[in-house]
């Protein structure tokens, strides 16, 4: 499995609670070397039984043959790269035939509201350079070729997060409400509390921060899906 912007590893961790060979590929050399501690203390702890790679490549070219993936997963990564259709492109030549991919990016009602709020949002070194309209991402996806099968929204409590995060302003993390929220989110992550969970996924469908598509490339002719 292929994790394309894979960051610090957090996504590639959890693929890794299978028994599988994941590949995390990022431009930031700092991160991969977070991922790779993240991947080796997990196996030391026993937390995960599969293992992962670590390669420094952009994901509009990625340097594998075609055809080389079973599964990829791309999270909130389109919107940061100018060249975002060259990468989803890359993803599905690397994608084997009936391979699947999950595609996500940041729904369009929130990521319109953090523009609005603040401008350092959308400025940040680094950050969101534009935001899909809704059926953007997805007509995209499907004119690459792609059988997406289905698509849902994740992750209210980051909506809330970001919402605090730029109202308060970007740069002001001092702020003791959003150190608190801070706190409440990483404990959510870690101990993956029921109540928050309940919640989180009553809301998801209409205050979800990230919009997630599941696709299949079409089989080769003569093979099966």
């Amino acid at each position: 499995m292929l994790d394309v912007g894979c960051g610090q590893a957090r996504h590639t961790s959890e693929i890794c609670h299978w028994d599988c060979r994941a590949v995390g590929v990022d431009i930031s050399f700092d991160d991969l070397a977070v991922g790779r501690y993240l991947i080796s203390y997990r196996r030391w702890a026993h937390e995960i039984i599969g293992d992962a790679d670590f390669l420094m490549a952009a994901a509009e070219r990625l340097p594998f043959p075609d055809g080389t993936f079973d599964k990829i997963v791309c999270t909130e990564v389109l919107e940061h790269i100018p060249e975002d259709k060259g990468a989803l492109s890359e993803m599905i030549r690397v994608l084997k035939p009936g391979g699947l991919i999950a595609v996500s990016v940041p729904a369009y009602i929130p990521e319109k509201v953090f523009w609005t709020l603040s401008w350092d949002y959308w400025h940040s070194p680094g950050g969101h350079i534009r935001y899909y309209r809704p059926g953007e991402m997805l007509a995209a996806l499907r004119e690459s070729g792609l059988d997406i099968y289905a698509e849902r929204r994740r992750h209210t409590i980051q909506t809330l997060f970001w919402l605090l995060r730029c109202a308060v302003g970007k740069r002001n993390e001092n702020s003791r409400l959003l150190v608190y929220l801070t706190k409440v989110i990483s404990l959510y992550y870690w101990r993956r509390l029921r109540l928050l969970e309940y919640l989180e996924a009553l809301t998801n469908p209409f205050m979800g921060k990230d919009l997630v598509f599941y696709g299949r490339k079409p089989a080769s002719p003569g093979e099966g899906a």
